[in-house]
């Protein structure tokens, strides 16, 4: 059996620069744990591929090269892609520990994971950069709006700011890991999956009354925080997360949704340092809040907690490791 690991995406200062519209990019991001998981085994069965995706009930078979089924597009793609050699069936487990739509890159983790273990099914090892740039492709591809930074940061694991220009190239700077900053972290799921690319979508068609100085405030909110993990300062840090999330907002009203006000408002209230819409934005998804202490942290958690049965806080923990590939068949 291989099995095949990345995780996920947090805290994306600068997201939305990394764009084909919103370039010359600039991104601090967090990649964290737990993220998304794929094992691959061989059978017996008559079919080439069995894909199994356990977060959402589905098992079918898979023809590589083939009219796709389109219930999981991007992961027929990825299969597509990286085929297994003729002579080999296999099955393709993959769940993630992160639910989809949760704005933290979870799709790209799953790709970046699902290309890797392929890759080793193939018995090659492309490097980390050039399956997050694989990883990135599929999604451009199958029609979806799509930055790079979440491919290169589940793909490379730990705290790392992008350059990013001519799009998508970029250059990734993998700063000193920060354990103190990872321990005053909460990541809360609002309930429900947001659509990336047709907030996307609502972002470029309102970039006639908006435009290039929302864009220089995102990168200079990536440039702050940058600055705040090279300095260890934790309250620089969470006033960057704050200048970003309010310059989110000024891109499209839409991209902070009514649960992320709600959440916000809790962890004003209990005197959090810092808060992040994460990715696109818009309904559900997900919000990343910095407390300054552990208590702060614990009580606020309850706070939420209480706030709406549908949130979720969910555990994690900053990755120093980017995809991992282990196993032989």
């Amino acid at each position: 059996m291989i099995h095949a690991s990345a995780p996920v995406r947090i805290c994306d200062n600068g997201g939305w620069t990394d764009t084909w519209f919103g370039g010359p990019g600039r991104v601090l991001n967090i990649a964290v744990t737990p993220g998304a998981e794929v094992s691959i085994s061989t059978t017996d069965g008559p079919e080439p591929v069995v894909l199994d995706v356990k977060d959402f009930g589905d098992r079918y078979p898979v023809v590589p090269g083939a009219s796709r089924v389109d219930r999981h597009p991007l992961l027929e793609a990825a299969i597509d892609a990286f085929p297994p050699p003729a002579d080999l069936a296999v099955e393709l487990s993959i769940r993630s520990a992160v639910p989809a739509g949760c704005g933290t890159g979870t799709s790209a983790a799953v790709v970046v994971a699902l290309l890797g273990g392929l890759a080793a099914v193939r018995s090659e090892q492309p490097s980390p950069r050039h399956i997050a740039y694989a990883a990135h492709q599929l999604e451009v591809n199958i029609g979806n709006q799509s930055g790079i930074q979440d491919q290169l940061s589940v793909a490379v694991g730990g705290i790392n700011y992008l350059e990013i220009g001519p799009y998508p190239e970029a250059t990734v700077h993998t700063l000193p890991a920060w354990e103190e900053l990872g321990s005053r972290l909460s990541l809360v799921f609002l309930g429900r999956a947001h659509d990336s690319s047709g907030v996307h979508r609502q972002v470029i068609e309102s970039m006639g009354r908006c435009g290039s100085p929302v864009f220089s405030r995102l990168r200079d909110a990536a440039v702050a925080a940058r600055d705040a993990v090279l300095a260890r300062d934790l309250e620089a840090f969470g006033h960057a997360m704050i200048a970003n999330t309010e310059a989110q907002q000024s891109l499209h009203p839409e991209i902070v949704g009514m649960d992320a006000r709600r959440v916000i408002e809790i962890a004003a209230t209990q005197g959090a340092v810092g808060w992040k819409v994460n990715g696109a934005g818009g309904d559900g998804g997900s919000v990343t809040i910095m407390s300054d202490t552990l208590e702060a942290k614990e009580a606020l958690e309850d706070r939420v907690a209480m706030l709406d049965a549908r949130y979720r806080v969910l555990p994690i923990r900053i990755s120093t490791v980017g995809l991992r590939v282990r196993g032989a068949l």
